[in-house]
């Protein structure tokens, strides 16, 4: 009996408290979130919660570590410090190294506490040389070093999903959900601290609800500009490789819907893929200050000219237009688009994308008086060794590659000429 009143009276407890739950996130729902309000939870309980989430994840697939992916992330971090971090003792938030899955879906996704998951078909997806929507497994290009175009789109893909976590789209998530601004009423600063165990005495699996939760729309468009700005940042990658990303997808969905007619998902929070390209370009623009244009086609534009860009045995024609697109967007956004700061380096002796295997080739880079901003425009099979002329008649892709420059750079400097910079 007393076994019995102990059980009726926790239910009736749970009821009061799951009740006042309800009336907090009706208050919630009236009152405006400040991003500077504590979180339902500390970072503490999110990362408990996430490893949990993880551990579930990876008894579900078949994962693997894999040193590229660290090394992309690396760089992600190294380049965006005050957004990204590893777990180096000074940071409550951090983010655990990426991990593969296996799946045949092409998929990246993060949960919560900095765990985050790639699917190996997605990086195939991104490494195969055609941008035809389909993966050729005996035709897939490696990742770093030199192989810059494909790396940069594989980076997008993490960018996006580091995106999640630096925006804090999880901890905003279950502050709507379970009513932050009552617990905050309540608690105080200590909202945080208490708001997992309120949860759990509701009897709510914070694991499974962190699993089933969907993002919603707008922080989905939201990681797509956190991924480029990230990008942005790296001296080899480029915001073109999420155009790159979304061109392959395009591709993707004309195969699987010939009749251009794709079935709804409610469940699927993503912006239309054409719409998330069309943001990526309209962000290239603009950051360019309208000096760049690019379309779904490859065609991209400098102070309204259109660029000829040649394809390579490498690389796409498209992959590398959307390439030298973002490079040239970001080289201006960040000053550095101008003669006195162009230069050519072999790939033995750069400090990024070094690689000592390719001696014939060479990156044309734009770099700040002192360093501190460096864009890597292209890789061209241009020898330093050489002379210009020796260059321009020693392969047809070393013509075409240095015609190419030769358009980009004269544009530069006529557009320099007629819009006299202030000292």
């Amino acid at each position: 009996m007393g076994r019995r009143f102990t059980k009726e009276m926790y239910g009736m407890k749970k009821y009061i408290f799951s009740m006042g739950l309800m009336f907090g996130l009706l208050l919630a729902a009236a009152q405006p979130f400040s991003p500077a309000q504590a979180h339902f939870m500390t970072s503490a309980e999110e990362r408990e919660i996430g490893a949990a989430a993880a551990e579930r994840t990876e008894e579900k697939y078949d994962v693997a570590w894999d040193d590229d992916i660290v090394e992309i992330q690396k760089r992600l971090i190294e380049c965006n410090p005050t957004q990204l971090n590893w777990n180096d003792g000074r940071h409550t938030r951090w983010l655990a190294p990426m991990k593969l899955y296996h799946s045949d879906h092409p998929n990246a996704f993060m949960l919560r506490g900095g765990y985050s998951y790639m699917a190996d078909s997605m990086v195939n997806f991104m490494n195969t040389y055609q941008n035809d929507g389909y993966t050729n497994s005996n035709n897939l290009r490696p990742m770093n070093r030199s192989n810059i175009y494909n790396t940069s789109s594989v980076a997008f893909v993490m960018g996006h999903e580091f995106g999640h976590w630096a925006g804090k789209d999880h901890l905003e998530g279950y502050d709507k959900q379970f009513g932050l601004n009552l617990l905050v009423g309540i608690f105080g600063g200590q909202a945080g601290s208490v708001g997992g165990a309120l949860a759990q005495s509701a009897g709510v699996n914070l694991v499974d609800t962190l699993i089933d939760r969907q993002m919603s729309f707008n922080q989905e468009k939201g990681a797509d500009e956190w991924g480029i700005k990230f990008l942005e940042n790296v001296p080899e990658y480029s915001t073109g490789g999420a155009l790159t990303k979304f061109y392959r997808f395009m591709k993707l969905e004309e195969i699987r819907y010939p009749d251009g007619k794709r079935p709804k998902n409610f469940r699927n929070p993503h912006p239309e893929t054409q719409k998330r390209f069309d943001r990526v370009a309209d962000y290239i623009k603009k950051s360019s200050n309208g000096r760049v244009g690019v379309n779904s086609y490859g065609n991209v534009f400098l102070d309204r000219v259109h660029l000829d860009i040649p394809s390579r045995m490498d690389v796409a024609d498209v992959e590398r237009s959307f390439y030298i697109a973002g490079q040239i967007a970001a080289a201006i956004k960040k000053d550095i688009f101008h003669r006195e700061n162009i230069s050519v380096v072999a790939p033995s002796e750069s400090r990024y994308g070094y690689d000592p295997n390719i001696p014939r080739m060479s990156y044309v880079v734009f770099s700040s008086k002192d360093g501190s901003e460096v864009k890597i425009l292209d890789l061209i099979a241009y020898d330093k060794t050489r002379s210009y002329e020796e260059n321009l008649n020693s392969s047809i892709y070393g013509k075409a590659e240095i015609k190419m420059m030769d358009q980009i750079i004269g544009l530069m400097e006529e557009y320099d000429r007629t819009h006299p910079r202030r000292r």
